[in-house]
Protein backbone atom coordinates (compact mmCIF):
# COMPACT_ATOMS: atom_id res chain seq x y z
CA UNK A 1 0.00 0.00 0.00
CA UNK A 2 1.58 3.64 -0.89
CA UNK A 3 0.71 6.46 1.58
CA UNK A 4 -1.26 9.17 0.69
CA UNK A 5 -0.50 12.63 0.83
CA UNK A 6 -2.12 14.88 3.28
CA UNK A 7 -1.80 18.04 1.15
CA UNK A 8 -4.72 16.77 -0.92
CA UNK A 9 -8.28 16.10 0.50
CA UNK A 10 -9.12 12.74 0.03
CA UNK A 11 -12.71 13.74 -0.88
CA UNK A 12 -12.84 17.48 -2.64
CA UNK A 13 -16.40 18.92 -3.19
CA UNK A 14 -16.96 20.37 -6.58
CA UNK A 15 -18.75 23.59 -6.85
CA UNK A 16 -20.17 24.35 -10.50
CA UNK A 17 -20.21 27.82 -11.67
CA UNK A 18 -22.46 28.38 -14.64
CA UNK A 19 -21.32 31.38 -17.02
CA UNK A 20 -23.81 32.25 -19.87
CA UNK A 21 -21.22 34.21 -21.82
CA UNK A 22 -18.26 33.43 -24.04
CA UNK A 23 -15.14 32.11 -22.76
CA UNK A 24 -13.39 35.78 -24.03
CA UNK A 25 -15.96 37.71 -21.84
CA UNK A 26 -14.63 39.80 -19.10
CA UNK A 27 -16.95 37.78 -16.64
CA UNK A 28 -15.92 34.58 -18.08
CA UNK A 29 -12.56 35.77 -16.76
CA UNK A 30 -13.77 37.10 -13.77
CA UNK A 31 -15.01 32.92 -13.14
CA UNK A 32 -11.66 32.07 -13.54
CA UNK A 33 -9.94 33.96 -11.42
CA UNK A 34 -12.65 33.16 -8.59
CA UNK A 35 -12.13 29.43 -9.49
CA UNK A 36 -8.36 29.93 -8.86
CA UNK A 37 -9.37 32.25 -5.31
CA UNK A 38 -11.69 29.35 -4.08
CA UNK A 39 -9.56 26.46 -4.30
CA UNK A 40 -6.47 27.90 -3.16
CA UNK A 41 -8.41 29.27 -0.28
CA UNK A 42 -9.69 26.50 1.11
CA UNK A 43 -6.48 23.93 0.58
CA UNK A 44 -8.25 22.36 -2.22
CA UNK A 45 -11.70 21.46 0.36
CA UNK A 46 -13.26 22.80 -2.93
CA UNK A 47 -12.54 21.89 -6.60
CA UNK A 48 -14.26 24.07 -8.72
CA UNK A 49 -16.02 23.92 -12.54
CA UNK A 50 -16.54 26.65 -15.04
CA UNK A 51 -19.48 25.53 -17.49
CA UNK A 52 -20.25 27.79 -20.66
CA UNK A 53 -23.09 28.00 -23.09
CA UNK A 54 -22.51 24.36 -23.74
CA UNK A 55 -25.03 23.65 -21.01
CA UNK A 56 -27.18 26.82 -21.72
CA UNK A 57 -28.39 29.84 -21.42
CA UNK A 58 -28.86 32.20 -18.95
CA UNK A 59 -32.14 31.22 -17.99
CA UNK A 60 -30.98 27.20 -17.96
CA UNK A 61 -28.32 28.45 -15.79
CA UNK A 62 -30.45 30.22 -12.94
CA UNK A 63 -33.03 27.34 -13.07
CA UNK A 64 -30.01 24.91 -12.73
CA UNK A 65 -28.86 26.80 -9.79
CA UNK A 66 -32.16 26.98 -8.39
CA UNK A 67 -32.15 23.09 -7.98
CA UNK A 68 -28.35 22.88 -7.58
CA UNK A 69 -27.47 21.52 -10.80
CA UNK A 70 -25.37 24.25 -10.43
CA UNK A 71 -23.75 26.26 -6.85
CA UNK A 72 -23.28 29.42 -8.56
CA UNK A 73 -24.93 30.61 -11.48
CA UNK A 74 -24.27 34.00 -13.47
CA UNK A 75 -27.14 36.10 -14.44
CA UNK A 76 -27.55 39.60 -16.20
CA UNK A 77 -30.54 41.85 -16.13
CA UNK A 78 -33.01 38.34 -15.83
CA UNK A 79 -32.64 37.16 -12.19
CA UNK A 80 -34.14 39.96 -10.61
CA UNK A 81 -36.88 40.30 -13.46
CA UNK A 82 -37.58 36.93 -13.18
CA UNK A 83 -37.33 36.55 -9.09
CA UNK A 84 -37.86 39.94 -7.86
CA UNK A 85 -39.66 41.80 -10.25
CA UNK A 86 -41.04 44.38 -7.77
CA UNK A 87 -37.64 45.23 -6.86
CA UNK A 88 -35.96 45.59 -10.67
CA UNK A 89 -34.85 49.10 -11.12
CA UNK A 90 -31.48 49.31 -11.29
CA UNK A 91 -31.67 48.77 -14.99
CA UNK A 92 -34.00 51.50 -15.54
CA UNK A 93 -32.93 53.94 -18.43
CA UNK A 94 -32.23 57.77 -17.60
CA UNK A 95 -33.19 56.88 -13.68
CA UNK A 96 -29.60 56.82 -12.53
CA UNK A 97 -26.22 59.00 -13.24
CA UNK A 98 -23.82 56.09 -12.08
CA UNK A 99 -23.26 52.15 -10.81
CA UNK A 100 -23.26 53.88 -6.85
CA UNK A 101 -26.83 55.29 -7.22
CA UNK A 102 -27.96 52.09 -9.15
CA UNK A 103 -26.50 49.69 -6.39
CA UNK A 104 -28.14 51.13 -3.82
CA UNK A 105 -31.37 48.91 -5.10
CA UNK A 106 -29.10 45.99 -3.15
CA UNK A 107 -27.87 47.34 -0.17
CA UNK A 108 -30.08 49.04 3.11
CA UNK A 109 -33.50 47.29 3.58
CA UNK A 110 -34.14 47.34 -0.11
CA UNK A 111 -31.10 44.83 -0.21
CA UNK A 112 -32.64 42.50 2.79
CA UNK A 113 -35.65 42.42 0.98
CA UNK A 114 -34.11 41.62 -2.69
CA UNK A 115 -32.66 39.05 -0.86
CA UNK A 116 -35.22 37.37 0.82
CA UNK A 117 -37.98 37.41 -2.26
CA UNK A 118 -34.06 35.64 -4.54
CA UNK A 119 -34.11 32.89 -1.49
CA UNK A 120 -38.35 31.95 -1.88
CA UNK A 121 -38.77 32.55 -5.31
CA UNK A 122 -35.84 31.02 -6.71
CA UNK A 123 -33.61 29.35 -3.88
CA UNK A 124 -30.43 31.54 -4.81
CA UNK A 125 -29.25 34.04 -2.97
CA UNK A 126 -27.11 37.06 -4.46
CA UNK A 127 -23.60 36.64 -3.49
CA UNK A 128 -22.08 39.43 -5.17
CA UNK A 129 -22.36 42.40 -8.13
CA UNK A 130 -20.56 42.98 -10.91
CA UNK A 131 -20.47 46.19 -12.54
CA UNK A 132 -21.17 46.78 -16.47
CA UNK A 133 -19.91 49.11 -18.29
CA UNK A 134 -23.28 51.62 -19.28
CA UNK A 135 -24.83 51.50 -22.08
CA UNK A 136 -25.02 54.31 -24.88
CA UNK A 137 -26.62 54.78 -28.26
CA UNK A 138 -25.06 53.97 -31.36
CA UNK A 139 -26.36 55.67 -34.85
CA UNK A 140 -25.66 57.23 -38.38
CA UNK A 141 -26.21 60.59 -37.16
CA UNK A 142 -25.40 62.47 -34.32
CA UNK A 143 -27.53 62.58 -31.81
CA UNK A 144 -27.46 65.75 -29.00
CA UNK A 145 -31.50 65.96 -28.01
CA UNK A 146 -34.70 63.69 -27.17
CA UNK A 147 -35.59 65.33 -30.74
CA UNK A 148 -32.73 63.48 -32.54
CA UNK A 149 -34.51 60.15 -32.18
CA UNK A 150 -37.84 61.15 -32.87
CA UNK A 151 -39.43 58.16 -34.98
CA UNK A 152 -36.19 56.85 -35.29
CA UNK A 153 -36.74 52.61 -35.31
CA UNK A 154 -34.30 51.96 -31.95
CA UNK A 155 -33.19 48.11 -31.22
CA UNK A 156 -33.58 47.80 -27.37
CA UNK A 157 -33.61 44.20 -25.46
CA UNK A 158 -37.35 42.58 -24.89
CA UNK A 159 -37.63 44.54 -21.60
CA UNK A 160 -41.17 46.09 -21.12
CA UNK A 161 -40.56 49.22 -19.03
CA UNK A 162 -37.44 49.87 -21.34
CA UNK A 163 -40.36 50.14 -24.38
CA UNK A 164 -42.43 52.23 -22.39
CA UNK A 165 -39.30 54.58 -21.38
CA UNK A 166 -37.84 54.85 -24.84
CA UNK A 167 -41.50 55.70 -26.34
CA UNK A 168 -41.89 58.77 -24.19
CA UNK A 169 -38.02 59.68 -25.08
CA UNK A 170 -40.10 59.46 -28.80
CA UNK A 171 -38.00 56.69 -30.41
CA UNK A 172 -39.80 53.37 -32.48
CA UNK A 173 -38.65 50.84 -30.02
CA UNK A 174 -38.06 47.39 -31.70
CA UNK A 175 -36.90 44.47 -29.19
CA UNK A 176 -34.62 42.28 -31.87
CA UNK A 177 -32.28 39.81 -30.80
CA UNK A 178 -28.97 40.23 -30.60
CA UNK A 179 -27.46 37.79 -33.32
CA UNK A 180 -29.65 40.09 -35.67
CA UNK A 181 -28.69 43.21 -34.93
CA UNK A 182 -26.44 43.87 -37.13
CA UNK A 183 -27.84 42.83 -40.61
CA UNK A 184 -31.00 45.05 -39.19
CA UNK A 185 -29.20 48.09 -39.17
CA UNK A 186 -27.22 46.98 -42.36
CA UNK A 187 -30.79 46.67 -44.28
CA UNK A 188 -32.19 49.77 -42.18
CA UNK A 189 -34.46 47.27 -40.82
CA UNK A 190 -33.88 49.31 -37.65
CA UNK A 191 -31.65 52.37 -37.55
CA UNK A 192 -29.94 52.72 -34.18
CA UNK A 193 -29.68 50.48 -31.07
CA UNK A 194 -27.99 51.21 -27.46
CA UNK A 195 -25.17 49.02 -25.94
CA UNK A 196 -22.31 48.87 -23.68
CA UNK A 197 -19.16 49.83 -25.63
CA UNK A 198 -17.58 46.76 -25.31
CA UNK A 199 -20.50 44.47 -27.16
CA UNK A 200 -20.66 47.42 -29.53
CA UNK A 201 -16.82 47.06 -31.07
CA UNK A 202 -17.15 43.25 -30.07
CA UNK A 203 -20.02 43.20 -32.28
CA UNK A 204 -18.57 44.78 -35.14
CA UNK A 205 -21.20 47.85 -35.40
CA UNK A 206 -18.68 50.29 -36.13
CA UNK A 207 -19.62 48.41 -39.47
CA UNK A 208 -23.05 49.97 -39.66
CA UNK A 209 -22.98 53.00 -37.16
CA UNK A 210 -21.48 56.09 -37.70
CA UNK A 211 -21.89 57.62 -33.85
CA UNK A 212 -21.38 56.44 -30.38
CA UNK A 213 -24.04 58.84 -28.29
CA UNK A 214 -22.52 59.09 -24.52
CA UNK A 215 -26.22 58.49 -23.40
CA UNK A 216 -25.11 56.14 -20.48
CA UNK A 217 -28.44 55.99 -19.61
CA UNK A 218 -28.50 52.66 -18.18
CA UNK A 219 -25.88 51.52 -15.54
CA UNK A 220 -26.89 47.97 -14.36
CA UNK A 221 -25.27 44.91 -12.89
CA UNK A 222 -24.30 40.96 -13.37
CA UNK A 223 -25.64 39.11 -10.67
CA UNK A 224 -23.67 36.06 -8.68
CA UNK A 225 -26.23 33.43 -7.19
CA UNK A 226 -25.34 30.78 -5.16
CA UNK A 227 -28.19 27.71 -4.12
CA UNK A 228 -29.23 28.02 -0.76
CA UNK A 229 -28.91 24.74 -0.22
CA UNK A 230 -25.64 24.82 -0.54
CA UNK A 231 -24.58 27.91 1.07
CA UNK A 232 -26.44 26.64 4.24
CA UNK A 233 -24.51 23.75 4.15
CA UNK A 234 -21.27 25.06 3.94
CA UNK A 235 -19.21 25.56 7.53
CA UNK A 236 -18.76 29.14 8.33
CA UNK A 237 -15.12 29.27 7.95
CA UNK A 238 -15.99 27.76 4.51
CA UNK A 239 -18.69 30.27 3.71
CA UNK A 240 -16.53 33.24 4.43
CA UNK A 241 -12.95 31.81 2.40
CA UNK A 242 -15.78 31.23 -0.48
CA UNK A 243 -17.88 35.07 0.12
CA UNK A 244 -14.12 36.26 0.47
CA UNK A 245 -12.91 34.89 -3.14
CA UNK A 246 -16.21 36.04 -4.79
CA UNK A 247 -15.60 39.84 -3.23
CA UNK A 248 -11.89 39.86 -4.26
CA UNK A 249 -12.98 38.40 -7.95
CA UNK A 250 -15.36 41.08 -8.46
CA UNK A 251 -13.40 44.06 -7.30
CA UNK A 252 -10.57 42.52 -9.88
CA UNK A 253 -13.05 42.45 -12.88
CA UNK A 254 -14.70 45.25 -12.26
CA UNK A 255 -11.08 47.36 -12.30
CA UNK A 256 -11.23 45.09 -15.78
CA UNK A 257 -14.27 46.07 -17.06
CA UNK A 258 -13.50 49.61 -16.25
CA UNK A 259 -10.10 49.80 -18.19
CA UNK A 260 -12.34 47.45 -21.13
CA UNK A 261 -14.26 50.16 -21.37
CA UNK A 262 -11.54 52.96 -22.48
CA UNK A 263 -10.01 50.78 -24.52
CA UNK A 264 -13.46 49.84 -26.15
CA UNK A 265 -13.76 53.75 -26.77
CA UNK A 266 -10.41 54.19 -28.38
CA UNK A 267 -11.16 50.98 -30.70
CA UNK A 268 -14.70 52.42 -31.98
CA UNK A 269 -12.77 55.63 -32.67
CA UNK A 270 -9.88 54.42 -34.28
CA UNK A 271 -12.14 52.49 -36.45
CA UNK A 272 -14.09 55.64 -37.43
CA UNK A 273 -16.85 56.01 -35.33
CA UNK A 274 -17.27 59.45 -33.25
CA UNK A 275 -18.18 59.77 -29.52
CA UNK A 276 -21.00 62.43 -29.08
CA UNK A 277 -21.65 63.77 -25.58
CA UNK A 278 -25.34 64.62 -25.67
CA UNK A 279 -27.32 66.53 -23.57
CA UNK A 280 -28.60 64.00 -21.14
CA UNK A 281 -30.34 66.10 -19.03
CA UNK A 282 -32.60 66.83 -21.39
CA UNK A 283 -33.69 62.68 -22.30
CA UNK A 284 -33.78 62.15 -18.58
CA UNK A 285 -36.36 65.17 -18.07
CA UNK A 286 -38.43 63.82 -21.71
CA UNK A 287 -37.96 60.44 -19.65
CA UNK A 288 -39.78 61.21 -16.66
CA UNK A 289 -43.59 60.54 -17.07
CA UNK A 290 -42.63 57.32 -18.43
CA UNK A 291 -40.24 56.67 -15.43
CA UNK A 292 -43.41 57.46 -12.62
CA UNK A 293 -45.57 55.14 -14.68
CA UNK A 294 -42.78 52.39 -14.40
CA UNK A 295 -42.48 53.30 -11.01
CA UNK A 296 -45.27 52.61 -9.29
CA UNK A 297 -45.18 48.77 -10.34
CA UNK A 298 -42.04 48.55 -7.71
CA UNK A 299 -42.37 48.09 -3.91
CA UNK A 300 -43.05 51.00 -1.87
CA UNK A 301 -39.79 51.43 -0.98
CA UNK A 302 -37.96 51.19 -4.67
CA UNK A 303 -41.03 53.65 -6.07
CA UNK A 304 -39.70 56.06 -3.89
CA UNK A 305 -36.25 55.62 -4.18
CA UNK A 306 -36.37 55.58 -8.44
CA UNK A 307 -39.00 58.92 -8.06
CA UNK A 308 -36.06 60.71 -5.48
CA UNK A 309 -33.65 60.42 -8.03
CA UNK A 310 -35.18 62.01 -10.81
CA UNK A 311 -37.08 64.70 -9.12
Amino acid sequence: MGSVSLAVPAFAEDISIALHVDPSHEMFQVGKRLKDAIETSTDGRFTVTLLGTEVGGERDHLEGASIGEYQIALGGSMPMSLYAPRYAASDLPFVFNDSASARRIYEGEIGEAVQAEMVANANLRLVGLSVRNPRNLTSKKPVMQPADVAGARLRIPEITPWVTIWQEVGALPSPIAWPEVYTSLQTGVIEMQENPVDLIYAGRLYEVQDYVNKTEHVYSFFHWLMNEDFYQGMSEEDRALVQAAIDESIVWGDDLAKSGESLAYDKLVAEGMEVVEPDVAAFREKAKPAIRKVAEGFAPEVRDYVLSQID
